[in-house]
């Protein structure tokens, strides 16, 4: 006989499917799920911990549809499969069920929907070579999200670990879309004078396959001179894949999950901040806080910095954490930071909307760069010149002000025509977190954006609680004397392109 917990209409938005407006336009999707599990001794105690939490089990459903873009709705219920398993060892077996109610099909249909059956021990089976061909292969264009540990203790490791986040967001096909605080552990069964380590952990989306991206990663230490004589010595940098897509596999040549992963603190502590609900799959996986909280070295690993991306600097002896101020006025200075930045697009072109497209796929190209949030087109009237369009975005980049202004003047002269004056696209930087500047070159933020309704309104219209300094964006707008000339043409504008 065999208890179940059923659980059904768990409902989110997700940017999943084939077709690439769908990798882009939220749809929502639909879950069921039924939990095969031996309900007994929860009959009889009545404690929570005798059965499955199916809260939370609702809950990660919803976190896997709001997650990495799939393109087929199979492996949004595997990925969901894999993830109830893992995560709730009571579990012996699950049906899902994906529903999607929007799947773009050209004729009168109720529904779309998948089912899928997985059972513990299709957890820890080894993937099929058909498997390891599709999700491993270099050929494979599908985008995979992947977990890293990062860690060193040779020299300055905060600088060494900024640049290995820098050159691994440069990766084709790879966008870093997660990094942990960096903790700090003693260098454990070595001599007594050896340095401490300092460790992180990121997240990236990437359509490199796992051996590719193996291969990069050891060629980044390589290049910062790691060198591997003995597996337990010192190390400048050390680059370990720890889950790649939730894939279970002995390959000799990248174990998956990380076979030790499961019982590093060094790996679990800042893994589990930066994602609190994550789970690593596999025999020994589960909740990465459970893991977390009966791991051996747990006691071992201190907090070291929540701000090391920033650019604050670390002694090269590791000892204590030498945090100068980074002087923000210095632009050229910065170290690779990460912070969101503000661009706005305007055009008087009768192509403008080709030209905004054409500019996004160009910014989002950048490495280190990758576009956030795209506002609705705007209707710009002017009184002494030709209407124009305007769009504003919002950025996420390790470019500093200066550099960031650089390519957005290169994207500029690509389309313009300096000999004969014409400028058929405007890119300004309006505003960059945390930065302040005013020189000829590199103005931050940018000075007539207060009272430019062209900026503010699109702005407001992505993001309603943002603010320009200390002032509400639509405090700024309602005061702007041009705001009786600009008007919204389309909130999904950027749909209808080829991007």
């Amino acid at each position: 006989m065999s208890d179940t917990i059923r659980l059904t209409g768990v409902r989110a938005d997700g940017t999943h499917g084939v077709l690439d407006f769908e990798h882009a336009r939220p749809q929502p999707f639909v879950v069921d799920a039924v939990l095969h599990v031996d309900l007994t001794r929860a009959g009889h105690t009545d404690d929570l911990n005798d059965t499955v939490n199916y809260g939370l089990v609702a809950e990660r459903i919803v976190e896997i549809i709001h997650g990495p873009h799939v393109d087929l709705i199979e492996r949004l219920a595997a990925r969901i499969a894999d993830a109830i398993l893992a995560q709730h060892p009571l579990v012996t077996a699950v049906d899902v069920t994906v529903h999607k109610p929007n799947a773009p099909i050209s004729v009168p249909f109720a529904d779309v929907a998948v089912s899928i059956s997985r059972t513990r021990d299709d957890m820890d089976r080894v993937i099929s070579d058909q498997d390891r061909e599709r999700d491993l292969s270099p050929t494979s264009a599908h985008v995979h999200h992947a977990v890293i540990a990062m860690g060193g203790n040779i020299g300055n490791v905060a600088a060494t670990l900024r640049a290995a986040v820098a050159e691994i967001d440069g990766l084709d096909g790879t966008q870093v879309v997660g990094i942990s605080p960096l903790v700090r552990t003693a260098a454990w069964g070595m001599a007594d004078d050896t340095p401490d380590f300092l460790n992180a952990v990121i997240e990236i989306t990437t359509t490199q396959s796992a051996a590719e991206l193996l291969d990069k990663l050891q060629s980044i230490e390589t290049a910062h001179g790691r060198t591997r004589e003995s597996h337990w010595s010192s190390r400048t940098l050390d680059l370990d894949i720890i889950d790649y897509d939730g894939i279970v596999s002995d390959d000799p040549h990248l174990t998956l999950p990380h076979p030790r992963a499961w019982q590093r603190a060094f790996v679990l502590a800042p893994w589990h901040a930066l994602d609190p609900t994550a789970v690593l799959a596999g025999r020994h996986g589960g909740a990465v806080a459970d893991l977390l909280a009966v791991a051996p070295d747990r006691n071992d690993v201190r907090d070291a910095d929540d701000t090391w991306m920033t650019g604050d600097q670390f002694s090269s002896d590791n000892g204590t954490a030498d945090r100068n101020s980074t002087d923000h006025s210095d632009i050229a200075q910065q170290q690779p930071t990460f912070r969101t930045a503000i661009v706005s697009m305007d055009s008087t072109s009768t192509e403008a909307e080709t030209l905004f497209r054409a500019a996004i796929v160009a910014l989002d190209s950048v490495p280190g760069t990758q576009v956030d949030g795209i506002s609705p087109l705007y209707h710009v009237a002017n009184i002494d010149g030709p209407d124009a369009m305007a769009a504003v975005l919002q950025l996420t980049t390790n470019l500093g002000a200066r550099d960031l202004i650089g390519v957005l003047n290169g994207i500029e002269h690509s389309h313009n025509a300096p000999s004969t004056g014409i400028r058929q696209l405007d890119l300004d930087l309006i505003d960059m977190d945390g930065v302040t500047a005013n020189e000829p070159d590199c103005r931050v933020p940018w000075p007539s954006a207060r009272t430019h309704a062209a900026v503010l309104a699109p702005w407001l219209d992505m993001d309603p609680n943002a603010t320009l300094g200390r002032d509400p964006v639509s405090f700024l707008l309602a005061t702007a004397p041009d705001a009786d000339r600009v008007g919204l043409i389309s909130d999904n504008w950027i749909i209808g392109g080829t991007l």
